[in-house]
């Protein structure tokens, strides 16, 4: 790999107390709840599934977020959104649940599917439910991954406890905050607001695909698109992770994308890419995300030079081309191709070579460095020259004075200035050094300034070049 740069379905519950039914709701009256705010996530969240129809107010028409919910109540929401069959089930022979409970059914399909065992033969179902608790329940429903090799933030979260692993798990699909940056609250009670927020980010995170550091044992990752054409419009991810430890791929609709993952390593201060497929489809009328690592050199897209928009002084129809070290290439690794009067040139073969192009009158030797960067294999096209001479033509003024812009560590013995820029009369000549990228600060007599962009580089044992202008604008 090159080194260069890094639930099943939504929880959907119904918040049941003696006053909480599961009925439709309009959008009006889930609004018009007045101890909530609808401008923060909690809010939002509570209106969301309002409007669908899983909780509802009070009578008085309040929602009274902070109320608690209990461990019955929670069986029966997590019965009802796993479609759990609540009619023809095995007794869990809890002591203090029988058949005719109101949620019997929800408990003793929960206990039949594994997604709870009770303590000490008894389910407790008028007990207030735990955060601790509903992190476990969550993670076995939705059948989640463990995901216990991260480090989390909460420190009232002890190493090796029962349900350390579930909020592992739960933070690292972004289904949990805490109830601090710090905390979890494992004891704490889970309040109605809370439950809705839950609810949202599992519903949100359900058909993502998560990419986490530790998988690839890399301390940092970030994300980027590949090859010629980005799928932004296939699948995103959060744009405020820049560096981080997770990332979370979001589908956007059906289709195929290319994607790298850039991965971070303090210990050896290395950067290493991962190469992904990301697969979006729908399915049960929901986008699903899934990724599949793949070697970039399986799906490398080519893209073509095109000739026009180079420093060619004509418009070639040949072209041979000689690898660094003289021999000829042979022409299955590369194409010249003319269509609607745009000539484009295509070299299927990483490496730095020497190109002679001709139309027959003309001819003209020219160096290219042909590299593979994110699933595209691309050209860049050198003039052959060991000097090069700007004068007021090039520049759009005369002159007087230039200056090397520092690009690297002074300080480190091994840094060597990649070239040797001088004023000669109207002239400004630039030699090469050492290979190497170089920005010049050219002023002119009157005043004016700007920025020349240098490289040079050997290949095939002469000097390539590659130079652009720019004014102050385009450097800062």
């Amino acid at each position: 790999m090159n080194t260069h740069r890094f639930y099943q379905m939504a929880l959907a519950a119904t918040l049941a107390t003696s006053a909480i039914v599961i009925a439709p709701q309009t959008a009006n009256a889930a609004s018009l709840f007045p101890d909530i705010n609808p401008s923060t996530e909690e809010g939002k969240a509570i209106i969301n599934l309002a409007e669908r129809g899983i909780i509802s107010g009070y009578p008085d028409g309040t929602f009274k977020p902070a109320n608690f919910i209990t461990r019955t109540q929670a069986a029966k929401i997590l019965a009802g959104i796993l479609h759990l069959d609540t009619v023809h089930v095995k007794n869990p022979h809890f002591k203090d649940i029988t058949p005719d409970n109101e949620n019997y059914g929800a408990i003793a399909a929960l206990a039949e599917a594994g997604i709870i065992s009770g303590s000490n033969g008894y389910f407790n179902p008028t007990k207030q439910i735990t955060r601790g608790q509903l992190s476990k329940m969550l993670v076995k429903g939705f059948d989640l991954t463990i995901t216990d090799d991260i480090d989390i933030p909460f420190t009232d979260v002890k190493a090796g406890s029962e349900y350390e692993p579930y909020i592992q798990t739960l933070f690292a699909n972004n289904i949990t905050k805490g109830t601090t940056p710090t905390t979890f609250g494992p004891q704490s009670y889970v309040k109605r607001s809370q439950l809705a927020s839950f609810v949202v980010r599992a519903e949100n995170t359900q058909n993502n695909a998560m990419i986490h550091a530790d998988h690839f044992n890399q301390d940092f990752i970030f994300a980027s698109y590949g090859g010629i054409e980005p799928a932004e419009d296939i699948f995103s991810w959060d744009d405020e992770q820049e560096i981080t430890n997770t990332i979370t791929i979001k589908p956007l609709k059906e289709g195929t994308g290319k994607l790298v993952i850039t991965g971070f390593n303090e210990d050896t201060e290395e950067f290493t890419d991962f190469f992904f497929l990301v697969h979006v489809k729908s399915i049960n009328g929901k986008l699903q995300a899934t990724l599949e690592e793949v070697n970039e050199g399986d799906y490398l897209e080519n893209l073509p030079l095109y000739l026009n928009e180079t420093d060619l002084s004509f418009t070639p129809t040949e072209v041979s081309i000689q690898t660094a070290n003289g021999q000829a290439l042979s022409s299955d690794f590369y194409t010249l191709d003319t269509k609607d009067n745009v000539t484009t040139l295509s070299i299927f073969q990483d490496g730095q070579y020497l190109l002679t192009f001709t139309n027959g009158t003309q001819q003209q030797i020219m160096a290219a460095d042909v590299y593979t960067y994110d699933f595209v294999r691309s050209i860049d096209l050198y003039e052959i020259s060991n000097e090069l001479i700007f004068t007021s033509d090039y520049l759009n003024f005369e002159p007087v004075q230039v200056a090397l812009e520092d690009l690297g560590d002074s300080s480190d013995p091994t840094n060597k200035v990649p070239v040797k820029a001088v004023i000669n009369g109207n002239k400004l000549i630039v030699t090469p050094l050492a290979e190497g990228n170089a920005v010049l600060h050219v002023t002119g007599k009157n005043g004016e300034t700007a920025y020349l962009s240098v490289e040079f580089m050997k290949i095939a044992d002469k000097w390539a070049t590659y130079y652009d202008l720019y004014d102050d604008s385009d450097i800062y």
